[in-house]
């Protein structure tokens, strides 16, 4: 579900409801069993030398790489997509060369006519598109040079 606050609703009425997950639920005891109070902390500077010392054990670990799985499928993804890319673009290619795609091969329109177009108080060019199969018409008007 791509909404968050819908997802957490439905996942929240499921645990509710289901005995199976019932049962995997901590109660309230439980849960406060595992929770650590400020009294049970101890010595905050004892914590903190703890902390510093696994923390500049973790930093001195190289960085792990991406495995090897993971860059191949980026790879795979990467290749496919640019031969899609690159097979729709001689399609595309191969259809506008054959004949029949170009305007002058359009028929003209039956009970389409235009007399006369003023752009800007002057003459203008106009450039008409009608779609095959298709009653609606564009028309483009430009000055003329």
């Amino acid at each position: 579900m791509p909404l968050r606050p819908f997802r957490d609703a439905l996942i929240r009425v499921h645990a509710d409801r289901c005995p199976r997950c019932q049962a995997r639920l901590l109660d309230r005891d439980e849960a406060r069993r595992l929770l650590v109070g400020p009294d049970q902390i101890g010595d905050a500077a004892g914590l903190w030398r703890r902390i510093s010392a696994q923390a500049a054990a973790a930093a001195a670990v190289p960085a792990s790489r991406p495995r090897g799985g993971r860059i191949a499928w980026r790879w795979a993804a990467s290749f496919s997509t640019a031969a899609v890319v690159a097979l729709a673009g001689f399609w595309l290619l191969r259809e506008t060369s054959r004949p029949g795609f170009e305007a002058a091969f359009a028929p003209p329109a039956g009970r389409f006519q235009i007399d006369y177009v003023n752009v800007g108080g002057e003459p203008a060019q106009t450039f008409v598109y009608q779609p095959q199969g298709s009653d609606t018409v564009f028309v483009w008007a430009s000055r003329t040079p």
